[in-house]
């Protein structure tokens, strides 16, 4: 079963992963909590049968792929600005709050690589 409307279903994602940044800057890694309005998308949002399984586990491949490719090389390069750059390192918030960032950094990027592929799909 997939969404039936995935441009919603993305936004959705992006308006969430914004949030909870902008919670976890406010707040610290309490604000981790706004997550939870991820658990509104089923609630909104109808479901359909998935009639060609195979182009559309390819496309939610892709945008995974993508999603996960981005983050990997935040984490690398803020890995290697701690370890080498020690001037941008005070730049920084403490790492602590930088893991707790990557859950909605990801479900941000997600939800812009989704509504990016939607978009060149059609």
């Amino acid at each position: 079963m997939k969404y039936k409307n995935l441009n919603i279903a993305f936004l959705i994602e992006i308006f969430v992963g914004f949030g909870t940044i902008l919670s976890i800057s406010i707040i610290g890694p309490k604000g981790l909590a706004a997550l939870a309005f991820m658990a509104i998308r089923p609630l909104v949002l109808e479901r359909e049968r998935i009639e060609d399984a195979k182009s559309y586990f390819q496309f939610s491949y892709k945008i995974l792929f993508s999603s996960l490719s981005i983050i990997f090389i935040m984490i690398v390069s803020i890995f290697i600005i701690m370890q080498f750059i020690p001037i941008w390192n005070a730049k920084l918030p403490p790492s602590e709050i930088l893991l707790v960032l990557m859950a909605p950094f990801f479900l941000l990027t997600h939800g812009v690589i989704g509504i990016l592929n939607l978009s060149l799909k059609e």
